[in-house]
């Protein structure tokens, strides 16, 4: 079998490792000229790290990772309103990260490149069409230009090209783009000398994440 992922984050490259570790051949399509490490800070629980465990990263996870021990909101003037604790400290198997998207993705990228090898890995190809028929399917990539730079041929293709996926919109083109909730993500600094992260998730409640003992 021979599987075409189009996308080269997170989702695009931890597929790849999943397949490689069942002995299924896979290459995988980014439209960027380079994979970089880009984002900002997020939590990653138990069950993702679960998976990422199994593929044998979770020492590199966290010599780049805080392990995240306790989660709790307050209110704008710091009462406390509910707090928990988080992974293993919550009697997970695993923990739960709190680690920069980035560097996530670079953990799992180094992992592909060493196991798969550069080759399986297609940067600057961007998917301009894909058909299919009763083999397989077909897959079209052009560069930023609009020139043709390669044709794919795979038993599968998985669309993990992001939230303006190319692949969702030919699949479900009357569906249109995502929408917004209308809530924005904000971040401000812990009081001073408090160890920890904090995270408003409204102007009335916070959320914070502290790094285990």
């Amino acid at each position: 079998m021979q599987v075409i992922i189009i996308g080269g984050g997170i989702g695009g490259l931890a597929t790849a490792l999943m397949l490689h570790a069942r002995g299924i051949d896979c290459e995988i399509y980014e439209q960027s000229d380079a994979v970089r490490e880009l984002g900002v800070g997020i939590n990653t629980l138990p069950h993702a790290i679960r998976e990422l465990a199994e593929l044998g990263l979770l020492d590199r996870l966290d010599a780049v990772a805080v392990r995240t021990y306790e989660l709790f909101y307050t209110n704008r003037f710091g009462q406390e309103i509910w707090r928990e604790p988080r992974g293993t400290d919550a009697g997970y198997e695993y923990p739960q990260f709190s680690v920069h998207r980035g560097r996530l993705q670079g953990v799992i990228y180094d992992a592909v490149r060493s196991r798969l090898g550069e080759s399986r890995i297609h940067t600057g190809h961007r998917l301009g069409a894909f058909t299919q028929d009763d083999a397989g399917v077909t897959a079209y990539f052009f560069d930023r230009n609009g020139s043709h730079r390669a044709t794919a041929r795979g038993d599968v293709l998985v669309g993990a090209d992001g939230i303006h996926s190319a692949v969702r919109e030919a699949l479900y083109p009357n569906e249109g783009p995502a929408r917004w909730n209308g809530s924005p993500g904000r971040t401000r600094p812990a009081p001073p000398g408090t160890p920890s992260r904090r995270s408003p998730r409204s102007p009335s409640s916070s959320r914070r994440s502290r790094p285990a003992p």
